[in-house]
């Protein structure tokens, strides 16, 4: 099968902590990239140059938005190579400006400790995605070229709350698994929780964006649940997590982002 997001990922390799091309469209929020998928394409790079160690957390800085019209370059370099994490540092650079800022450790997710107590979140419960409705740019108030790509599915709670929380199901439209850097990407690829208080406000860009890798994810859907902690003075922080089909909690992120731009 071939997966549209490891192809719009990969970048060309020019040396051993350079990569140059292009970005897709197919992934944009109005006219600009996804936060999500530009961090996906800087990981997908970082990964080459790591190896077999696989994501478990990256922080993300966005210091200016993407655009599709210009070549993109990636630079990374290790900090550190450590027994159990080494950890990367990279940059996305477009025409000659860094836009992206990216500091990620990568180990072994299959590992454990004989002394360690398990401690886990479960999911919450929600209507399967045939019974949930798909993510809207009439509701969000902005064209969404990235429903080519992704399938979102939003769910309507029946008990209403004040909180500003959401809840759905996402997958790749192409029936890609996912992985972890399609974890990272997921937990900027849901509506901002905001919405359910706050209709129609377009574009909410990521300022900072830190996610962390619990499990690898098996294949199938991924629950959703986001919420928004503080609503301040034009900008939001939102907690997300993720969990895979097995009802395993994969993926746990924080975002600090502007609202009403």
């Amino acid at each position: 099968m071939d997966s549209k997001f490891l192809a719009e990922t990969t970048l060309e390799k020019i040396s051993d902590e350079n990569w140059i091309g292009s970005l897709s469209k197919n992934w944009n929020i109005g006219d600009v990239p996804n936060g999500g998928y530009l961090l996906a394409v800087v990981l997908r790079s970082m990964q080459q140059q790591v190896g077999s160690k696989g994501l478990i957390s990256v922080s993300a800085h966005f210091l200016r938005p993407g655009n599709t019209d210009s070549q993109v370059e990636v630079k990374s370099k290790m900090l550190k190579d450590g027994r159990r994490i080494s950890t990367y540092e990279a940059s996305l650079l477009q025409d000659g400006k860094e836009s992206l800022k990216v500091v990620a450790d990568f180990g072994d997710l299959s590992s454990s400790t004989k002394n360690s107590k398990l401690i886990h979140i479960d999911p919450p419960f929600l209507p399967p995605p045939e019974d949930c409705k798909t993510r809207s740019s009439a509701t969000q108030g902005i064209e969404l070229p990235i429903q080519k790509r992704v399938e979102v599915r939003v769910a309507e709670m029946k008990k209403k709350t004040e909180r500003a929380e959401l809840f759905g199901w996402v997958k790749f439209c192409d029936s890609t698994p996912p992985d972890p850097l399609a974890l990272v990407f997921f937990s900027d690829a849901f509506p901002p929780s905001i919405f359910t208080q706050i209709a129609k406000l377009g574009w909410v860009p990521t300022v900072e964006l830190s996610v962390q890798i619990r499990r690898v994810p098996a294949d199938g859907w991924v629950l959703g649940h986001f919420y928004t902690d503080d609503l301040h003075n034009g900008s939001m922080i939102e907690t997300g997590r993720l969990w895979d089909s097995r009802g395993f909690l994969v993926a746990q992120s924080r975002q600090l982002a502007l609202v009403g731009t």
